[in-house]
């Protein structure tokens, strides 16, 4: 749907269930954020679904038309599962925030770049031309609501394992919406659950890159390829901004989670496959929340993010060199709060 036609219902939806009950938040996660047992985050600081659905509905108002919003279905809550395109160009890209509850700046980061690909910029107007952008803000209203990592009913589920039993109605919504749009392209937003340093160095690790959601012997050779070129692009483009210092996240081989479902080519809820795959699918983690860092933890989101969208656009991810892949260095993972 267009968020012109059904903003005033989904507001009204919204300001009914600020009455929910809250829910209790479990222990601390794996995964992230990164947050002491003394640390104070104050939550009026970050994005929460009211502000997701006022932004959505402020930047389809200015866009005139370049961007539309639509509903993928309803949270176990009842809540809109709400998502934003931009583009009308045959390149699908899929960048999805906020899967895990409690990870918080990553919707902020989505709609400042949904913002950007709207305006006048010369990279913007290429995007829009020869791509498609699908935009997720928060793919877990929620969790991050209840500001826990998983969903909240009617399981307490970790959406981003939950790709194949398909328990919770976000996951079943949202691949519906994956299989319909069918992205060449896929970029997942995280922040790490622990305070890494660089290896070999006392370097405090503010950015890693997630180059693969399964084995690569479970991928395609085009995929693996690709999965690498779309982490060069990321890596390069943070370069001497700020006291970053990148690392590769460990690797894994998660075959529940939704990258790893996307590159697989399903099966999804019904046990029936889409007939294509996603031919690259990264992650980002970044370290850490704090109100005096917000906009330095948001633009370790979009800088990346907007590098590999223009790379994309002008045609130059294909021919991205992959070799320097394997010198990334790795990290330490340290307790939070290190």
């Amino acid at each position: 749907m267009r968020m012109r036609h059904g903003f005033a219902a989904i507001l009204s939806g919204v300001l009914c269930l600020t009455g929910l009950p809250a829910t209790a938040d479990p222990g601390h996660q794996p995964g992230g954020p990164c947050i002491q047992d003394n640390q104070n985050v104050s939550l009026s600081s970050v994005a929460n679904y009211a502000d997701v659905v006022q932004g959505l509905d402020r930047i389809v108002r200015t866009s005139k038309g370049l961007v539309t919003v639509h509903n993928a279905g309803r949270s176990g809550e009842g809540r809109d599962l709400l998502y934003a395109t931009v583009g009308h160009g045959p390149d699908v890209f899929w960048l999805q925030a906020r899967i895990h509850g409690n990870e918080l700046h990553s919707t902020e980061s989505a709609l400042q770049m949904l913002d950007h690909l709207a305006s006048g910029d010369p990279d913007a107007r290429l995007i829009r031309e020869r791509m498609t952008v699908i935009v997720i803000p928060m793919y877990n209203p929620d969790g991050a609501e209840a500001n826990i990592r998983q969903s909240t009913t009617p399981a307490r589920v970790d959406l981003n394992r939950d790709w194949e039993n398909f328990a919770q109605p976000e996951s079943r919504a949202w691949y519906a919406v994956w299989a319909a749009k069918r992205p060449r392209l896929a970029l997942d937003l995280h922040h790490m659950g622990t305070a890494p340093v660089v290896n070999g160095t006392d370097e405090l690790n503010q950015f890693q890159i997630g180059v693969r959601p399964i084995d690569p012997s479970r991928m395609t050779a085009a995929q693996w390829l690709t999965n690498r070129q779309m982490s060069m692009v990321s890596v390069k483009a943070l370069d001497g901004f700020g006291q970053t210092h990148v690392a590769r996240y460990p690797d894994i081989d998660i075959t529940n989670a939704v990258f790893s479902r996307m590159l697989l080519g399903g099966p999804g809820p019904d046990g029936s496959r889409p007939g294509f795959t996603t031919q690259g699918a990264i992650f980002y983690e970044v370290r850490s929340v704090g109100q005096k860092s917000n906009g330095y933890l948001e633009r370790l989101f979009t800088v990346p993010a907007m590098a590999l969208l223009t790379s994309v656009a002008r045609g130059e991810l294909s021919g991205t060199d992959v070799s320097g892949v394997d010198a990334v260095p790795r990290a330490t993972q340290g307790p939070c709060g290190v």
